[in-house]
Protein backbone atom coordinates (compact mmCIF):
# COMPACT_ATOMS: atom_id res chain seq x y z
CA UNK A 1 0.00 0.00 0.00
CA UNK A 2 1.27 3.62 -1.28
CA UNK A 3 1.83 6.01 1.77
CA UNK A 4 0.09 9.08 -0.49
CA UNK A 5 -3.71 6.86 0.86
CA UNK A 6 -2.42 7.00 4.25
CA UNK A 7 -4.69 9.61 5.66
CA UNK A 8 -7.66 9.86 2.84
CA UNK A 9 -10.11 10.09 5.73
CA UNK A 10 -12.40 13.43 7.24
CA UNK A 11 -13.47 13.25 10.79
CA UNK A 12 -15.67 15.54 11.84
CA UNK A 13 -16.70 16.41 15.63
CA UNK A 14 -19.17 18.07 17.48
CA UNK A 15 -18.79 21.04 19.88
CA UNK A 16 -20.26 18.89 22.65
CA UNK A 17 -17.62 16.72 24.24
CA UNK A 18 -15.77 16.12 20.86
CA UNK A 19 -18.06 12.71 20.31
CA UNK A 20 -17.25 11.65 16.64
CA UNK A 21 -20.23 12.65 14.18
CA UNK A 22 -19.07 11.64 10.66
CA UNK A 23 -15.81 9.68 9.14
CA UNK A 24 -15.83 9.37 5.83
CA UNK A 25 -13.33 7.44 3.74
CA UNK A 26 -11.85 9.13 0.25
CA UNK A 27 -13.28 7.05 -2.54
CA UNK A 28 -10.07 7.23 -4.00
CA UNK A 29 -8.66 4.86 -0.75
CA UNK A 30 -11.01 2.53 -1.80
CA UNK A 31 -10.40 1.83 -5.23
CA UNK A 32 -6.69 2.41 -4.60
CA UNK A 33 -7.25 -1.04 -2.16
CA UNK A 34 -9.62 -3.04 -4.69
CA UNK A 35 -7.29 -2.24 -7.63
CA UNK A 36 -4.01 -3.50 -5.40
CA UNK A 37 -6.44 -6.65 -4.66
CA UNK A 38 -7.01 -7.38 -7.59
CA UNK A 39 -3.26 -7.23 -8.52
CA UNK A 40 -2.93 -9.88 -5.91
CA UNK A 41 -5.45 -12.04 -7.54
CA UNK A 42 -4.21 -11.77 -10.82
CA UNK A 43 -0.89 -13.08 -9.47
CA UNK A 44 -2.34 -16.00 -6.94
CA UNK A 45 -4.61 -16.91 -10.07
CA UNK A 46 -1.71 -16.32 -12.90
CA UNK A 47 -3.98 -14.76 -14.53
CA UNK A 48 -2.00 -11.65 -16.80
CA UNK A 49 -3.41 -8.85 -15.02
CA UNK A 50 -5.86 -7.12 -12.51
CA UNK A 51 -8.82 -6.43 -15.31
CA UNK A 52 -8.38 -10.33 -16.15
CA UNK A 53 -8.80 -10.90 -12.17
CA UNK A 54 -11.79 -8.13 -12.26
CA UNK A 55 -13.57 -10.50 -15.19
CA UNK A 56 -12.69 -13.59 -13.86
CA UNK A 57 -14.19 -12.84 -10.49
CA UNK A 58 -17.71 -11.06 -12.43
CA UNK A 59 -17.68 -14.24 -14.20
CA UNK A 60 -17.72 -16.51 -11.45
CA UNK A 61 -14.16 -17.55 -10.64
CA UNK A 62 -14.40 -18.51 -6.63
CA UNK A 63 -10.98 -18.77 -6.24
CA UNK A 64 -9.79 -15.62 -8.05
CA UNK A 65 -12.53 -14.02 -5.63
CA UNK A 66 -10.82 -15.35 -2.39
CA UNK A 67 -7.72 -14.19 -3.58
CA UNK A 68 -9.39 -10.86 -4.02
CA UNK A 69 -10.84 -11.03 -0.35
CA UNK A 70 -7.48 -12.09 0.81
CA UNK A 71 -6.01 -9.10 -1.11
CA UNK A 72 -8.66 -6.56 0.77
CA UNK A 73 -7.90 -7.93 3.95
CA UNK A 74 -4.19 -7.09 3.79
CA UNK A 75 -4.66 -3.71 2.34
CA UNK A 76 -7.58 -2.82 5.15
CA UNK A 77 -5.30 -4.20 7.99
CA UNK A 78 -2.52 -1.93 7.04
CA UNK A 79 -4.71 1.09 6.59
CA UNK A 80 -6.26 0.46 10.12
CA UNK A 81 -2.75 0.28 11.01
CA UNK A 82 -1.42 3.57 9.81
CA UNK A 83 -4.88 5.53 10.65
CA UNK A 84 -4.95 4.63 14.15
CA UNK A 85 -2.09 4.60 16.28
CA UNK A 86 -3.59 1.98 18.73
CA UNK A 87 -3.89 -0.96 16.41
CA UNK A 88 -1.25 -3.14 17.31
CA UNK A 89 -1.82 -5.77 15.10
CA UNK A 90 -4.71 -7.07 12.33
CA UNK A 91 -5.55 -10.72 11.40
CA UNK A 92 -7.82 -12.59 9.16
CA UNK A 93 -10.23 -15.54 10.16
CA UNK A 94 -12.60 -17.84 9.03
CA UNK A 95 -15.84 -17.61 11.35
CA UNK A 96 -17.03 -21.30 10.29
CA UNK A 97 -13.92 -22.92 10.94
CA UNK A 98 -13.15 -21.25 14.31
CA UNK A 99 -16.76 -22.34 15.36
CA UNK A 100 -15.80 -25.48 14.40
CA UNK A 101 -18.81 -25.39 12.33
CA UNK A 102 -16.51 -26.93 9.27
CA UNK A 103 -13.40 -28.64 9.21
CA UNK A 104 -10.32 -27.44 7.44
CA UNK A 105 -10.35 -30.52 5.14
CA UNK A 106 -13.75 -30.02 4.18
CA UNK A 107 -14.20 -29.11 0.69
CA UNK A 108 -17.97 -27.34 1.45
CA UNK A 109 -17.32 -23.65 0.67
CA UNK A 110 -18.03 -21.91 3.72
CA UNK A 111 -20.99 -20.53 4.43
CA UNK A 112 -20.41 -16.98 5.51
CA UNK A 113 -17.75 -15.40 3.32
CA UNK A 114 -16.65 -11.91 3.23
CA UNK A 115 -13.82 -9.95 4.98
CA UNK A 116 -13.67 -11.52 8.85
CA UNK A 117 -11.19 -9.53 10.74
CA UNK A 118 -10.08 -9.27 14.00
CA UNK A 119 -8.10 -5.88 15.04
CA UNK A 120 -6.05 -6.26 18.36
CA UNK A 121 -5.57 -2.76 20.03
CA UNK A 122 -3.92 -1.64 22.95
CA UNK A 123 -7.34 0.25 23.81
CA UNK A 124 -10.43 0.63 22.08
CA UNK A 125 -11.89 3.80 21.01
CA UNK A 126 -15.07 5.19 19.41
CA UNK A 127 -12.85 7.19 16.87
CA UNK A 128 -11.65 3.01 15.48
CA UNK A 129 -15.05 1.79 15.46
CA UNK A 130 -16.59 5.20 13.61
CA UNK A 131 -13.45 4.00 10.93
CA UNK A 132 -14.26 0.84 10.72
CA UNK A 133 -18.14 1.56 9.82
CA UNK A 134 -17.36 3.59 7.41
CA UNK A 135 -14.76 1.28 5.94
CA UNK A 136 -17.54 -1.41 6.01
CA UNK A 137 -20.28 0.63 3.70
CA UNK A 138 -17.19 2.37 1.34
CA UNK A 139 -15.86 -1.13 0.45
CA UNK A 140 -19.64 -2.47 -0.05
CA UNK A 141 -19.85 0.58 -2.75
CA UNK A 142 -16.30 -0.39 -3.70
CA UNK A 143 -16.48 -4.23 -4.96
CA UNK A 144 -19.98 -3.63 -5.90
CA UNK A 145 -19.20 -4.22 -9.89
CA UNK A 146 -17.07 -7.25 -8.65
CA UNK A 147 -19.34 -9.40 -7.96
CA UNK A 148 -20.75 -12.35 -10.06
CA UNK A 149 -24.37 -13.55 -10.31
CA UNK A 150 -24.10 -16.09 -7.70
CA UNK A 151 -23.01 -13.51 -5.06
CA UNK A 152 -24.75 -12.63 -1.99
CA UNK A 153 -24.94 -9.69 0.27
CA UNK A 154 -22.09 -11.08 2.32
CA UNK A 155 -19.43 -11.85 0.13
CA UNK A 156 -17.05 -9.40 0.32
CA UNK A 157 -18.81 -7.69 3.45
CA UNK A 158 -16.20 -6.38 5.84
CA UNK A 159 -16.87 -7.50 9.43
CA UNK A 160 -14.04 -6.30 11.81
CA UNK A 161 -13.75 -7.82 15.48
CA UNK A 162 -11.96 -5.46 17.90
CA UNK A 163 -10.17 -7.41 20.88
CA UNK A 164 -7.98 -5.27 23.73
CA UNK A 165 -4.89 -6.00 25.76
CA UNK A 166 -7.09 -7.47 28.35
CA UNK A 167 -8.94 -9.37 25.96
CA UNK A 168 -5.80 -10.96 24.45
CA UNK A 169 -4.07 -11.41 27.82
CA UNK A 170 -7.11 -13.28 29.59
CA UNK A 171 -7.86 -14.92 26.15
CA UNK A 172 -11.74 -14.07 26.26
CA UNK A 173 -13.81 -13.70 23.00
CA UNK A 174 -12.28 -12.98 20.33
CA UNK A 175 -8.69 -12.68 22.03
CA UNK A 176 -8.79 -16.50 22.68
CA UNK A 177 -9.02 -16.98 18.94
CA UNK A 178 -5.67 -15.11 18.04
CA UNK A 179 -3.89 -17.31 20.54
CA UNK A 180 -5.77 -20.34 19.51
CA UNK A 181 -3.57 -23.60 18.54
CA UNK A 182 -6.14 -25.56 16.34
CA UNK A 183 -7.78 -22.78 14.32
CA UNK A 184 -5.26 -19.70 14.63
CA UNK A 185 -5.99 -16.02 12.66
CA UNK A 186 -3.76 -15.13 9.54
CA UNK A 187 -2.16 -12.14 10.73
CA UNK A 188 -1.82 -9.72 7.75
CA UNK A 189 -0.09 -6.58 9.47
CA UNK A 190 1.69 -5.65 12.82
CA UNK A 191 3.33 -2.41 14.19
CA UNK A 192 6.11 -4.08 13.67
CA UNK A 193 5.97 -3.88 10.43
CA UNK A 194 6.78 -0.36 10.42
CA UNK A 195 9.57 -0.03 11.95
Amino acid sequence: MNEMRAIGLDIGTTSEGGKMTTVTIDGTVIQEMVHSALGFSAEKSTLPGAQEARHAIAGGDCIACEYLRYGLSKEIGQYLGLIDTSVQAVYAFEPEYAAGALHLDSTDPGVDQGINLIVAVDRKNHALDSIVASLADSMKEGVQSLLCANANGSCCALDVKVVDGEELASRRGYGALVTSLHVPPIRLWTRDDLA
